[in-house]
């Protein structure tokens, strides 16, 4: 509140003169307020442009593009300077013809391709030096003694090899050769050419190998008779084969390596059911699989086969009576005791004849006999006696009967599925009367001194009822 100036009487705003003494209010005045500068903003309507008032920006793109160009020119500049212009340079690497032989896993580089291609690094050279209209090549230019100059280190990967001796390269090893030279002494003999180039780098091409199974539907092909039977070579395999055994037997040997039992077999060594063949790929047979481009398998350059009665082309006999079973023994004894029958009836014998025993004789190694069969088949031995009673008289006398093999066949033998369905064993026999062999002895001292005589011929197996009556000591 302010006060009169004459009376100091209080004063009410907006009174104009004091209501005490009368006098004029005076009014003090009052600072105007600071001028605010304020400029409306301008909508700018229609296509003229608004006026900005920011900094320009530089050119970054331009500048970008600007010096790469100048780079770019920079460093043509820089290897045509160093150069002295393509037409003056000769990069030796393009030269050397790296090349490789053999097949994957086993191939090799060609030692001539580890060398400058003389022909054709002289016509180039030539040529380069006809351009520059040069007379380098009237002086002491010769092409000889600067291929002399270059020596060459072959890596295999970071290995240092020799080329003589590696030849176990596999498809894409990386091969490096390092062309070494002194580049003062080659410009010596060409000042005007500059020589570049220190290492040529290639992958090993070799040609590849199929992987195959060289023994697919194998079996072995026996001729004769178990247990006395012979291989046939060569074996039979998948209908190819036997073209690929002659090829390769014709260039580098047989194929294949014959074994039984583990041990490598013989033109004398019989084969019996139950023996083990093996058969292996040997190095005329990887050799000949090579040149068709193929390789064995891994874990299939030899096969085992276990023998079976239908790789015999003939079947097998038994080699013991106590393998021939009781079925076909009854067949036997009944066959043979009617055949025995027949041959007393035919003599006019009154008695019939009395089984005394068998015996089952087997050839001795060594000794050489003939028969209706293979030579070293055994044969199964009947002996009968027969009593004669004429004229009040009673006289023994004893039959042997023998030749009596016992063969085991197979159904399907020679069919294609032989191996894979043996079918059913049979065993068959000789059934005709007149073709076992008949003996006559005397008596009982005669019927021992048979058996005693022939014991050189033969192993015999004499079963207890015939030991006892020929008293049969081993």
């Amino acid at each position: 509140m302010k006060n009169c100036t004459n009376c100091q009487a209080p004063l009410t705003a907006g009174d104009a003169f004091c209501s005490k003494c009368g006098a004029k209010v005076q009014v003090t005045p009052q600072a105007e307020p600071k001028a605010v500068s304020f400029q409306p903003k301008t909508i700018q309507l229609g296509s003229t442009p608004t006026p900005t008032f920011n900094k320009p920006k530089r050119n970054f793109k331009g500048i970008l593009v600007g010096s790469l160009v100048l780079i770019a020119i920079m460093t043509v500049a820089c290897y045509f300077l160093l150069n002295r212009g393509s037409s003056d340079t000769i990069n030796l690497e393009d030269y050397v013809n790296l090349k490789f032989d053999g097949y994957d896993g086993e191939g090799s580089i060609v030692e001539d391709s580890v060398a400058l291609n003389k022909e054709k690094l002289d016509r180039d050279i030539k040529k380069k030096l006809k351009a520059a209209q040069s007379n380098t090549e009237s002086s002491n230019y010769n092409i000889d003694q600067l291929v002399s100059k270059v020596e060459f280190s072959v890596y295999k990967g970071d290995e240092l090899i020799d080329v003589k001796d590696r030849k176990n390269l596999n498809n894409h090893d990386k091969i490096t050769v390092k062309l070494l030279y002194d580049t003062n002494e080659l410009e010596n003999l060409l000042p005007s050419i500059r020589f570049t180039g220190t290492t040529k780098v290639q992958e090993a091409d070799l040609k590849p190998l199929s992987a195959m199974d060289p023994f697919k539907s194998f079996s072995p092909k026996i001729n004769g008779i178990s247990p006395n039977g012979s291989l046939a070579k060569p074996s039979q395999f998948e209908g190819k084969d036997q073209e690929f055994i002659v090829n390769a037997t014709s260039k580098y040997g047989f194929p294949f390596d014959y074994y039984l039992n583990g041990k490598e077999i013989t033109s004398n060594d019989h084969i019996a059911v139950g023996d083990e063949i093996e058969i292996r790929l040997n190095e005329s047979g990887k050799k000949a699989l090579k040149e068709n481009g193929a390789t064995a398998e891994d874990g299939k350059e030899s096969k085992k086969y276990k023998v079976t009665l239908a790789d015999f082309e003939e079947g097998a006999y038994v080699t013991t009576l106590s393998k021939v079973d009781e079925e076909t023994k009854e067949a036997i004894s009944k066959n043979v005791e009617d055949a025995v029958k027949a041959y007393v009836a035919d003599r006019n014998y009154k008695d019939l004849p009395k089984f005394e025993g068998t015996a089952f004789a087997a050839i001795k190694d060594g000794v050489d006999w003939g028969g209706t069969f293979d030579s070293k088949i055994p044969q199964l031995v009947y002996v009968y006696s027969i009593t004669n009673t004429s004229y009040g008289k009673s006289k023994t006398s004893y039959i042997v009967i023998s030749k009596i093999s016992v063969i085991e066949q197979v159904e399907n033998h020679g069919k294609d599925n032989a191996h894979e369905n043996p079918g059913k064993t049979i065993q068959t026999f000789e059934k005709n009367s007149k073709k076992y062999g008949f003996q006559s002895f005397s008596d009982q001292n005669d019927l021992k001194n048979s058996f005693t005589r022939n014991i050189d011929t033969y192993t015999y197996t004499i079963d207890d009822q015939l030991k006892s009556l020929i008293n049969w000591t081993e």
